[in-house]
């Protein structure tokens, strides 16, 4: 993906009705909104230029997708943004005794790409690769987004399209930069630096630059949610899924649930997580006879994900028949 970009000219990308990338002075490049747009619109759905089907992946396994390349085809890649370059002194300096065999040489090869002096085949990889299944893939287009821990938009690997699919999901002016999070939105600004860090570029959104000793400030508020989000993850993600039902019969669950929900949407993060917590949510409410509040549920869930990944995801429909479900049994209940 796309962090500082050292082209002289702007890159290569195809012409789109919802933005375009632009120079960003002292920073590369970036795309930015040819009109305003709501959340939920699909503003990318694209095909990958090259997959490496497995994730652990080493030299040979993307020399192998390269390879297939057309001449065109391979000017793209090179035309996409390295994390190359990087000081040595920033990385660990010897591999673990006990690290052996494919991992042993995955983590070299990876490392001297890295720290090499020239753009390479996995150092473009490991900048750009999106999840594509079991393995990763670079996707050109996509690839020129910029991150921002708080972004406006979102991406998500479409197995019903065979594309990536890239959606607003917080309302963007025209003019705007649109930006996509390369991390996790839930991590604090420690694990998020050294996760960044592959990319080889520090962020600088208002998350990671503000004073999070000062309660003025976005990120200490930030920073609260996050800290929060991940407590709340550890005390319900066992009594999720499979167990759902155990859940119900907790006395806070409900609760936590809800706060979950509320603290996704206070920093923004309206992806797919969001819309699972809040189908727990209406299945949980299902359960305790809560009708109302499950179909209230239900409605979020299914527009969180649609907005999301769409109406074309390959479990959306999970979410509708949730939906339609509690709706009968609402309907049966006040007759």
């Amino acid at each position: 993906m796309t962090a500082m970009a050292t082209q002289s000219k702007i890159p290569m990308a195809s012409e789109s009705e919802y933005y375009e990338v632009r120079p960003i002075p002292g920073k590369g490049y970036g795309c930015f909104a040819l009109k305003a747009m709501k959340r939920g619109t699909r503003i990318l759905a694209e095909e990958p230029l090259l997959v490496v089907p497995i994730a652990e992946y080493l030299q040979s396994d993307i020399q192998q997708a390269f390879d297939k390349l057309s001449p065109e085809q391979k000017d793209i890649y090179f035309s996409l943004h390295s994390g190359h370059g990087q000081d040595p002194k920033l990385w660990p300096s010897r591999i673990h005794p006990t690290v052996e065999g494919k991992e042993r040489q995955r983590i070299k090869e990876q490392h001297d790409a890295r720290t090499g002096k020239q753009p390479s085949l996995i150092s473009i990889f490991q900048t750009n690769c999106m999840e594509w299944n079991k393995g990763a893939a670079v996707f050109p287009n996509a690839a020129r987004f910029n991150h921002c821990c708080n972004p406006n938009a979102c991406f998500t690997w479409n197995s019903a399209l065979g594309k990536e699919t890239i959606h607003i999901m917080n309302d963007v002016e025209k003019d705007e930069e649109i930006t996509l999070s390369y991390c996790d939105m839930i991590h604090d600004k420690t694990l998020r630096l050294w996760e960044l860090k592959h990319y080889g570029f520090t962020c600088d959104c208002r998350a990671c630059t503000g004073d999070e000793d000062d309660e003025t400030t976005f990120a200490y508020h930030s920073a609260l949610r996050r800290f929060r989000l991940q407590e709340l993850e550890r005390e319900t993600r066992f009594l999720r899924g499979p167990k759902l039902y155990e859940g119900a019969v907790q006395p806070d669950f409900v609760r936590q649930l809800l706060q979950l929900a509320a603290l996704h949407q206070e920093e923004g993060d309206y992806t797919a997580r969001l819309a699972s917590v809040f189908l727990d949510l209406a299945l949980v409410c299902e359960v305790s006879g809560d009708l109302k509040m499950a179909e209230v549920a239900a409605g979020k869930a299914v527009q969180v994900k649609k907005d999301c990944q769409g109406a074309d995801f390959p479990d959306y429909k999970k979410y509708v028949e949730v939906l339609e479900r509690v709706k009968v049994k609402l309907g049966q209940q006040e007759v």
